[in-house]
């Protein structure tokens, strides 16, 4: 297992207000741009980006099922059928650490609702950005040897289920990062996020293959694509 602490992070307002409902059809006012650029600020001083990892190689792959070495094995149509061209995977978890749930406590106790909510929505965008800029550098690395890697699965995503996410954390000491898992599988600090990507040859791998495109909830917030 590894672990990266050195993250530098930029999280925009745009990302921030995606969440909230604006994209190319709805513009932030400059009096919510000003406020985010605030917020985000004040984030950014709290957080604590981190990210724990390790790879596995897959053993097997049979319809709705994938199988690491050390007996794991995740139950997923739409992850197995992403990685059928992988030899290994990537096992990752991330975490902003606990601060800023503190902070949205907080703000929660103060009755300020609505900031309350836009720290939640950074906090979001945050974890979310530390995951994304993680893949992009293991990619650049991969690149070397003519490898690239598959878009990431999540437990609770598409179908795989979030109870999945104990198999996942038995591949991880997450007591290193200091996350926890509920019986209810949800993480705390609420801001960390579990998941895999598969790695593969630079020519038997496509990110266009994409198991969004095969899902009706078109209006998902975690859909990838059109």
């Amino acid at each position: 297992m590894k672990i990266i602490r050195d993250i530098k992070l930029n999280i925009t307002k745009e990302q921030v207000g995606r969440l909230f409902g604006y994209g190319k059809n709805k513009k932030l006012s400059r009096r919510i741009s000003n406020k985010l650029d605030e917020y985000i600020g004040k984030a950014l001083s709290i957080i604590r980006p981190t990210i724990l990892y390790t790879q596995k190689k897959i053993e097997k792959i049979e319809k709705g099922y994938l199988m690491l070495e050390d007996n794991v094995t995740f139950k997923s149509a739409r992850l197995s059928s992403t990685l059928k061209k992988c030899d290994r995977t990537t096992v990752f978890l991330a975490t902003i650490g606990k601060e800023i749930d503190e902070k949205i406590q907080a703000l929660m106790m103060q009755k300020k609702i609505t900031e309350a909510y836009v720290f939640d929505a950074i906090g979001s965008a945050a974890v979310e950005g530390v995951v994304e800029n993680f893949q992009r550098k293991f990619d650049a690395g991969a690149a070397a040897e003519r490898k690239t890697t598959t878009l990431r699965f999540s437990p609770g995503y598409c179908d795989w289920q979030v109870q999945e996410q104990r198999k996942l954390f038995s591949v991880l000491d997450n007591s290193i990062i200091g996350v926890d898992l509920s019986q209810s599988c949800l993480m705390t600090p609420r801001k960390s996020v579990s998941g895999v990507f598969g790695i593969g040859s630079i020519e038997n791998i496509s990110k266009s293959s994409n198991p969004c495109r095969l899902c009706n909830m078109k209006h998902c917030i975690a859909r990838r694509s059109e």
